[in-house]
């Protein structure tokens, strides 16, 4: 079966899918198609038995699957709404034997409009632009790719900011700078620590409380959530698995990015309220709100490492070793360490790492260590020489992974490495393996992975059992999660790491079976979830600007890359003070000319902070000296341009439209649907400097009623462009 992704219109949800023309190729006339084999955990020694053939399919003359297509789910990825499909590319005749494959499907999907199902009010325009984009690259129809229907505020009206830090109070100074970092790269990120949660929140545990802050991030256009802190120092949400005859309680991350509760505390993952989370009959929704990663650390050492080692791969702060990269050639690399999975049928991991090479870019470099040929002291070598990845594929435990039969690569092996200090290289790490991210027990692989203090670095581990599947070598759950990881990476050009991992798993949402169920659960990011990835060596960007200003005024920069091309969407962040409370904080993205103007309004001389980030360019930081002050005292705070949210919204009469000119000038105000047709005109009118508003009548053009729906309301006046959504209802 083969997992789709259709967008969808705003504040739409899908009902059924019916097919409009369907095409099946016979491969073969006649042939025998045997049972799948069982799907079994990777580290339970255990024969394997033949599966009997199922008589409700091998009994009958008709093709099976008995369905080509199915709507699985309908939701929202990051507030963008996106429905699920199902589609079965071969089916199978038993009563004549005959093999066919699906070469060509039309369907029709039908939905219906639904206010209700927006989950975010306001956001930025760059956190709305990102999440379009994460969304574009995993549908079959990224044209039709529609908004989430938020209103869109600048930073500074953000309440708690696009990379929101939940820590235990001991970590708070360390993920301060960690904050601090983010927020002055264009992403601004406030830290809130437990305590602080538990006095604003009242629910049944920790856990429900982080869920129901979390709720009202999400409304307010947080996109990236770090909880720092092991286990039992913020406890994650142990989550019920149950397949195959076992049952389990284990930690589960996406408990805190699948968020769409209806209000604070409303808890869809315990919708039955009996305090077992994530069962079956629970209203889960599987699909990510947030892009969500773990420190999983036990000291105000061990967090303040964590922080170094994000900003060492991202070249902010310089390694402990000389350089980052290897130099002539260019050489970006990948490490695969794989054992023997099973014997009885013979079932290798390097199935899984052959799939994820296909994927790789012939200019990276590949490491295979397979069983036979592979070791710890191998694995140990070849992570020491510094990859930028590491996936490993055979057995695990809570303290150690199998390399090759009697030889096991150990936590204390794990915290010795040195791929930082002499391989250059903060590596990210996935793996199939059992029980190596136990976070609720002691010092696991994945902890000590994260707090190695000169190696290690981020990646995705299992809590509690991977599952695999012998009869088919590399399309084991487990495995086909840690595969599309690198589909997600490589192939779709997702490059911010949470963004990789949630993807990764949300592509095989809702699970079909009780086996994915358990492994999209287990599955947790130990890792900064903003974290660029590179995937070419580091380049260097320039960024122009005045060397200073006097005053209030807009200022114009110019970022370009390698031989001075120009860099279209590249992120720039002008900060002096606090970015919620002091003088200056403004993000923007260059346009196709390498350009974006941005105003600033300081009130006392000193510097502005300038940084300018591209996805594998080095990030830029300059400054602006303030030299003097546009208002004389007395004056005031000078009038600026801004465009407040529609109100209401939902509306069925009415609208009223607010906003503010920084000088006189002509302005313009045009509502378009969302196929980007202009509907009305509400003026084009030269206005005087500072604030205005106007009613629009919910009608078009013409003077009919608009239809319920959603639109947009764009204004441009004095080269100040913004636009705010509406919900029209009838």
């Amino acid at each position: 079966m083969l997992p789709v992704r259709v967008a969808l219109p705003t504040a739409c949800v899908a009902d059924g899918v019916e097919i409009v023309s369907e095409t099946w190729t016979p491969i073969r006339s006649r042939c025998t198609v045997m049972p799948a084999g069982p799907t079994l955990p990777l580290s339970v020694e255990q024969t394997v038995h033949p599966v009997e053939p199922d008589p409700h399919i091998y009994g009958h003359d008709r093709t099976f699957p008995f369905s080509t297509v199915e709507l699985r789910s309908s939701g929202a990825i990051l507030g963008i709404p996106v429905a699920s499909l199902l589609v079965y590319p071969a089916r199978w005749n038993p009563a004549s034997g005959g093999l066919e494959v699906l070469s060509g499907l039309t369907v029709r999907l039908s939905y219906h409009q639904d206010p209700g199902s927006m989950t975010i009010l306001r956001r930025t325009a760059q956190s709305e632009q990102r999440s379009m984009d994460a969304v574009r690259a995993i549908v079959i129809n990224p044209a039709d790719v529609s908004g989430s229907g938020a209103d869109f505020v600048e930073p500074r009206a953000l309440a708690y900011g696009e990379y929101v830090i939940i820590t235990h109070p001991d970590y708070q100074t360390a993920m301060q700078e960690l904050a601090d970092w983010k927020t002055s790269k264009g992403i601004p990120a406030n830290v809130y620590t437990t305590t602080w949660i538990q006095n604003q929140y009242t629910c049944y545990d920790l856990q429900q409380e982080i869920r129901a802050f979390l709720t009202d991030c999400r409304l307010e256009g947080a996109e990236y959530v770090l909880i720092c802190g092991d286990d039992d120092k913020v406890a994650c949400r142990d989550a019920i698995l149950s397949a195959g005859g076992y049952t389990e309680y284990a930690p589960v991350d996406l408990y805190f990015a699948d968020n769409n509760d209806t209000a604070p505390g409303a808890d869809r993952w315990d919708s039955n309220n009996n305090h077992i989370w994530g069962e079956t009959s629970d209203n889960v929704d599987w699909h990510p709100d947030f892009w969500v990663g773990r420190a999983s650390v036990n000291s105000a050492a061990e967090a303040a490492l964590y922080v170094d080692k994000v900003l060492w791969y991202e070249h902010i702060q310089a390694l402990p070793s000389s350089d980052y990269f290897e130099t002539a050639p260019l050489e970006m690399r990948i490490g695969y360490s794989c054992g023997v999975l099973w014997t009885s049928p013979y079932c290798h991991g390097s199935a899984g790492a052959e799939i994820i090479s296909g994927y790789c870019p012939d200019t990276w470099e590949e490491e295979k260590l397979y069983e036979p040929n592979n070791s710890t002291a191998m694995t140990i070598a070849m992570i020491n020489a510094g990859p930028h990845h590491v996936y490993h594929a055979s057995h695990g435990s809570e303290t150690s992974m199998y390399t090759s039969y009697g030889d096991n690569f150990t936590v204390a092996q794990i915290l010795a490495l040195t791929n930082i200090t002499t391989g250059d290289n903060v590596a990210i790490w996935n793996s199939i393996a059992c029980l190596i991210g136990a976070l609720d027990t002691g010092t696991c692989c994945g902890d000590a992975w994260n707090n190695s203090a000169n190696g290690g670095g981020f990646g995705a581990f299992n809590a509690r059992y991977g599952w695999g599947s012998p009869s088919s070598p590399g399309q084991g759950p487990s495995e086909v999660v840690c595969e599309r990881f690198y589909y997600e990476y490589y192939t779709n050009n997702i490059w911010f790491l949470g963004q990789a991992h949630a993807l990764a798993t949300d592509h095989f949402c809702p699970p079909s079976d009780e086996y994915m169920n358990w492994c999209l659960k287990e599955y947790n990011l130990l890792g900064d979830p903003e974290l660029p990835m590179w995937t070419l060596e580091d380049m260097t960007l320039a960024c122009s600007h005045p060397a200073s200003i006097s005053g209030n005024t807009n200022i114009t920069f110019t970022v370009t890359g390698t031989g001075g091309t120009p860099l279209n969407g590249a992120r720039v962040c002008i900060q002096k003070g606090n970015w919620q409370t002091g003088e200056v904080y403004a993000v923007g993205t260059t346009n196709a000319s390498g350009q974006v103007t941005l105003y600033a309004s300081p009130e006392t001389t000193g510097n502005i902070t300038v940084r300018a980030w591209y996805h594998n360019y080095n990030t830029y930081t300059g400054t602006i000296q303030v030299t003097g002050l546009g208002a004389e005292e007395g004056q005031g705070a000078p009038v600026v341009y801004s465009f407040s949210p529609v109100c209401p919204s939902p509306a069925s009469v009415s609208a009223s439209i607010a906003f503010s000119l920084g000088a006189p000038g002509p302005v313009s105000l045009s509502v378009y649907d969302l196929s980007g047709r202009i509907v009305a005109d509400l003026g084009s009118d030269w206005m005087a400097e500072g604030p205005h508003s106007l009613q629009w009548d919910l009608r078009d053009g013409s003077g009919r009623a608009v239809p319920a729906g959603v639109y947009v309301i764009r204004m441009d006046a004095g080269g100040f462009q913004q636009s705010r959504q509406m919900v029209v209802i009838r």
